[in-house]
C-alpha cells in the first residue's frame, strides 16, 4: 500500500512540475517576438558574455592552411521578456526552451569554412526566472589558419579564431569575452603531432563597422622527434653520401649509378614536401632549400663524373690505337714517327710529339686531381649548408 502511495505521489509531483513548466512557457511566449531585442527599451545595449572551449584538435593542414577542431561556446545574456515569479509556478527556477523560439544574438565565426553565420547547433537554451539565458552551441569547426612552415619540423604556430557579429553593431549588442578560472590548454585533448601551449583572447574594436571582434589565439608547437628520425636524419645522411661520390674509383663503373640513385632519392624527398607543405613562395621551408641545394650538387657531381669517365675512356683508346716512338735525329732537330696498329710508320715533327705528350699529361692530371678537388668542394658545401641551416633554425 505504501509503494502504491509513493508511486501516486511521484506521478502527481512530476505531473505538476511539467504542467507548471508548460504554463511558464505558455506565459512567456504568448506575446513574445524572437525578432525583438530582449530589452523593454529597444535603444538599450545588450551585452553578450561569451567563452570558447576547444575540446580536441582533429587536423592541422599545412598545405591548405586550415585547422579543424571540435569545440563549443558558452553564451550568456539577459532577456527582460523571459522572467517569472517562482512562487506562482511551484518554485521552478529554470526551464529549457528551443532556441528557435527566442531571440539569440548575432554571432558569427569569421574565416570559417562551415559555420560562418552561426556557432553551431544546440537545440535548447536554459532560462532562469530572472531572465538569464545560457546557450551552449557547439560543432566541428574548420577555420582558415596561416601556418608559417619555414622552420619545419621545429616550427611554432599561432591560429586566430575571430568571433564577432555579422550584421549588427555595438549599438545593438556587444560581445564581452568572459575569462575562465582554469587553463583552457589543459582541457584540449592530447595530440600526437602538436603540443598545445597557450589559448588566449583579446578584444579588437573595428571602427569602420562599429563592432567588437573577439580574437581567440591558439599557440602550439610541432612534436619534432618523429620528423627528426624519419626526415632530417635521412636527408643529412644522403648529403654526406653525396659528398663521398668521388671516392668511388672511375674504373669501377659504378659512379654514375651511384649519383643517379642519390638524385632520385633527393627527388623523392622533394615530392614528399610538395605533398605536405603549402605551395607558396612566402614561407619556403629551410629543409626544402637544403634538399634542393644538395640535389643541385648531385647534378654537378654526375656531370663531372661523366666528363671524367669520358676522358678516361678517350685516353685508353689513344694509348691502345697509337704508339709513339722516335724515328731519327737529323742535326739538332728531333724527328719522330708514329707506328700505327698495322705496323706502318708515318712521319711527324717533334712539335706534334710535344703537343700530344702535353695533352696526354693534362688528361692524366685532370683525371687524377679532379676527384680530389670535387671531394673537397663537396665537403665544403656540405659543411657550409649545414651551418647555414642550423643558424636559420636557431635564429
Amino acid at each position: 500500500m505504501n509503494q502504491v502511495n509513493t508511486v501516486v505521489l511521484l506521478h502527481t509531483v512530476l505531473h505538476c512540475h511539467f504542467t507548471s513548466a508548460d504554463s511558464i512557457e505558455n506565459y512567456l511566449f504568448e506575446h513574445y517576438s524572437a525578432s525583438m531585442k530582449p530589452r523593454r527599451n529597444q535603444n538599450e545595449l545588450v551585452e553578450i558574455d561569451i567563452a570558447m572551449t576547444i575540446q580536441t584538435v582533429l587536423k592541422v593542414d599545412e598545405r591548405f592552411q586550415y585547422i579543424s577542431f571540435y569545440g563549443w561556446f558558452e553564451v550568456q545574456w539577459r532577456d527582460e521578456f523571459l522572467m517569472w515569479n517562482e512562487t506562482e509556478y511551484q518554485g521552478i527556477k529554470k526551464i529549457s526552451v528551443p532556441y528557435q523560439q527566442m531571440w539569440v544574438p548575432d554571432i558569427s565565426m569569421y574565416y570559417s569554412e562551415e559555420h560562418i553565420h552561426d556557432l553551431g547547433v544546440h537545440p535548447f537554451v536554459s532560462v532562469t526566472s530572472q531572465g538569464h539565458v545560457t546557450w551552449f552551441p557547439g560543432a566541428k569547426y574548420t577555420v582558415q589558419c596561416y601556418l608559417k612552415v619555414k622552420k619545419f619540423p621545429f616550427d611554432r604556430q599561432k591560429c586566430s579564431i575571430v568571433v564577432a557579429a555579422w550584421q549588427t553593431t555595438d549599438r545593438m549588442q556587444k560581445l564581452v569575452p568572459r575569462a575562465r578560472s582554469v587553463n583552457e590548454v589543459k582541457g584540449i585533448a592530447e595530440n600526437g603531432e602538436w603540443e598545445f601551449q597557450n589559448f588566449t583572447y583579446e578584444e579588437n574594436y573595428d571602427a569602420e563597422f562599429d563592432l567588437t571582434k573577439i580574437v581567440y589565439t591558439l599557440e602550439f608547437q610541432r612534436r619534432y622527434r618523429y620528423f627528426l628520425l624519419c626526415t632530417i636524419m635521412p636527408i643529412v645522411i644522403l648529403s654526406v653520401l653525396n659528398s663521398l661520390t668521388f671516392l668511388i674509383p672511375v674504373e669501377s663503373g659504378e659512379r654514375i649509378t651511384y649519383c643517379l640513385t642519390l638524385f632520385l632519392t633527393f627527388t623523392v624527398f622533394l615530392t614528399l614536401f610538395d605533398q605536405t607543405m603549402p605551395r607558396n613562395s612566402i614561407d619556403v621551408p629551410y629543409i626544402t632549400v637544403f634538399v634542393s641545394f644538395h640535389l643541385f650538387l648531385c647534378v654537378i657531381s654526375t656531370m663531372v663524373s661523366i666528363l671524367t669517365i669520358s676522358s678516361k675512356r678517350g685516353q685508353e683508346c689513344d694509348s691502345r690505337d697509337t704508339q709513339i716512338v722516335p724515328l731519327e735525329s737529323q742535326g739538332e732537330d728531333l724527328h719522330l714517327g708514329e707506328v700505327n696498329a698495322d705496323g706502318k710508320r708515318s712521319g711527324s715533327s717533334g712539335k706534334n710529339y710535344l703537343r700530344r705528350t702535353l695533352k696526354s699529361i693534362l688528361k692524366e692530371v685532370f683525371i687524377c686531381k679532379i676527384d680530389t678537388v670535387m671531394l673537397v668542394m663537396n665537403f665544403f658545401f656540405l659543411g657550409s649548408s649545414a651551418f647555414v641551416l642550423v643558424i636559420c633554425y636557431i635564429s
